[in-house]
């Protein structure tokens, strides 16, 4: 190749080629960082949806529980009083709190800021649901009969 060939080739490549590659490599890491963001926040809100379900159908469940184990007995007993109350509601809150991880309870905490308040309304709401739940039942299957 001919010096002047060679020396031109060279300026181009000075010239275009190594800032070509420059922006290219620039708008590629744009988009692997753009990629990455998304993946991150839907990978968090997979996350999310998976500890908030948890923590929804632990509530239902232990609500129910303590419903069948405790508060049934007393309420045939007539001695649901407001005492049996607040124990059914610790009782509760005792075996969600023990059900869910160390992990789950760390990030729950986070995406939900005052995880024990929002425990605490939700099993004060699944309460309710279920007493309109009851209520919906029972007249129901006295039209049955």
């Amino acid at each position: 190749m001919k010096p002047e060939t060679q020396a031109f080739l060279q300026q181009i490549w000075q010239l275009c080629i190594i800032p070509l590659l420059t922006v290219l490599t620039t708008y590629i890491v744009k988009f692997i960082n753009k990629k990455s963001e998304s993946l991150q926040r839907s990978t968090d809100n997979e996350l999310y949806k998976k500890y908030i379900t948890l923590l929804d159908d632990t509530i239902g469940r232990c609500v129910i529980a303590t419903n069948q184990t405790y508060v049934d007995s007393l309420k045939n007993q007539n001695a649901f009083t407001k005492e049996a109350q607040e124990e059914a509601f610790k009782k509760t809150y005792d075996a969600v709190t023990a059900i869910l991880s160390i992990e789950a309870k760390n990030y729950l905490q986070n995406a939900v800021g005052d995880l024990d308040t929002y425990i605490q309304n939700s099993i004060q709401a699944q309460v309710k649901i279920n007493k309109i739940s009851t209520a919906m039942i029972i007249p129901a299957e006295n039209e049955k009969k």
